[in-house]
C-alpha cells in the first residue's frame, strides 16, 4: 500500500474544517493588522474635535456678521419703501384735493 505524501505540518492530523478555520483566522488577523493602524486614536479624535470647534466658532462669527449686514440692508430698504409710500399717498391726497370742486 503506497503512502500518500503528507503536506501538513508535523503534529496531530487536522481535519479539513480546522485547516479552513485556521486559514480564515489568519486572513482576519492580517486584515486587522492592516486596518488597525489606520483607525483614529483618542488623541486624534480630540485634535479633530478641537479643530472642528475652532472652525465652528469662526463660521458662527462669520454667519452672525452676515446676518447683521443683511438685517441692516433690509431695514434700510423697508424705511425707503415706507417713505416712498408716505410721499406717494401724500401726492395722491394733494392731487385729489386740488381736483375736488369747491
Amino acid at each position: 500500500m503506497p503512502s500518500e505524501p503528507q503536506t501538513a505540518a508535523p503534529g496531530p492530523l487536522r481535519s479539513e474544517d480546522e485547516r479552513m478555520l485556521d486559514r480564515r483566522v489568519t486572513i482576519l488577523e492580517t486584515r486587522f493588522d492592516t486596518i488597525l493602524p489606520l483607525l483614529a486614536t483618542k488623541t486624534d479624535l480630540a485634535e479633530l474635535r478641537g479643530e472642528f470647534m475652532t472652525k465652528l466658532a469662526e463660521t458662527k462669527a462669520e454667519l452672525k456678521a452676515e446676518i447683521r449686514a443683511e438685517s441692516a440692508r433690509l431695514s434700510r430698504w423697508m424705511a425707503t419703501m415706507a417713505i416712498t409710500m408716505v410721499l406717494g399717498f401724500g401726492g395722491m391726497f394733494v392731487t385729489l384735493l386740488t381736483l375736488l370742486p369747491r
